[in-house]
């Protein structure tokens, strides 16, 4: 018989209430080819958990988020975000991908976990946003010398070219100016070094980025000035809106307020401040947040 150790199966997973009613031909039983879905059981929410199903992406952005030579994630961010999936119920691999795609699959397709998105008025609307990572502060940052700080974005037009990462959220702030000014490139090791070289006049990054990637990269960063400050932001994990299941919202949501409540997300909070220690990075937690500035 196929019934009694299928049931027998089933008993042993974790159940909240009956797990599955399976609707089987008797007649047929013996004929029949059963499909087990890949799939994940947490206090009675079916979640997916197959490549096909569920995707978490990140864009690598170091310190937080790095892949080291043996193909590995790390960082703080990582572990945070493998806390709250395991605090859901969840096993999936964190997959590294461009920028463009990342925002491009997080947007269009369901059940597409993503992090860190930058949340902005344009952005409200396009992704379910599950739990904030990061804030931090944006300014435009160059060499030139220019008498006062500028006031406003559309002031930044008296620059020849402003250096940006294809598709980031700076990059889009730009563009909805209007800006004939953009420089854009594949990763921010790449924009600091047009500066450098005199290629962009400015860049339009963050405090802890920009003193970040000229330590690491050994670039003489000193001639820069913050000519421009343009606001508070905050990073989000987010989850793709079009398709995506309502109780997996609920589920990542509830499972990240639980997570970082836990002394696990405290001990490695703790933890990886003290790696971050001897990095040219200002930063502190405050409200499960870290904070990309002194307190």
């Amino acid at each position: 018989m196929i019934i009694k150790p299928l049931f027998t199966l089933l008993n042993k997973l974790p159940r909240a209430a009956d797990f599955l009613l399976l609707a089987v031909n008797l007649r047929s039983v013996t004929k029949c080819h059963l499909l087990i879905l890949s799939i994940g059981l947490y206090n009675g929410v079916l979640i997916a958990q197959d490549s096909k199903d569920f995707w978490v992406l990140a864009y690598p952005e170091a310190p937080f988020i790095e892949q080291t030579e043996k193909g590995k994630l790390k960082g703080f961010l990582v572990d945070e975000v493998n806390g709250i999936l395991a605090t859901a119920g969840i096993r999936q691999q964190i997959l590294l991908a461009p920028w463009k795609r990342l925002e491009l699959e997080a947007k269009a397709k369901p059940n597409v976990l993503a992090f860190a998105l930058t949340r902005t008025p344009e952005r409200e609307q396009n992704y379910h946003w599950i739990t904030p990572l990061t804030a931090n502060v944006y300014s435009v940052f160059s060499p030139q010398k220019i008498v006062r700080p500028l006031n406003n974005i559309e002031q930044l037009s008296t620059f020849d070219s402003i250096a940006v990462l294809e598709n980031d959220v700076r990059h889009k702030l730009l563009q909805a100016q209007n800006a004939k000014n953009i420089q854009v490139y594949s990763s921010w090791s790449d924009a600091i070094d047009s500066v450098v070289s005199g290629e962009s006049s400015a860049i339009f990054f963050s405090d802890s980025g920009v003193q970040y990637f000229c330590r690491v990269q050994g670039k003489d960063c000193n001639q820069f000035e913050r000519v421009f400050l343009y606001e508070k932001t905050i990073t989000y994990l987010t989850l793709s809106k079009v398709g995506s299941n309502p109780e997996l919202v609920n589920r990542l949501k509830s499972a990240a307020e639980q997570y970082k409540d836990s002394d696990a997300f405290k001990t490695i909070s703790k933890d990886w401040l003290k790696q971050y220690e001897t990095l040219p990075i200002p930063m502190h937690m405050e409200d499960g947040v870290l904070n990309l500035w002194n307190k």
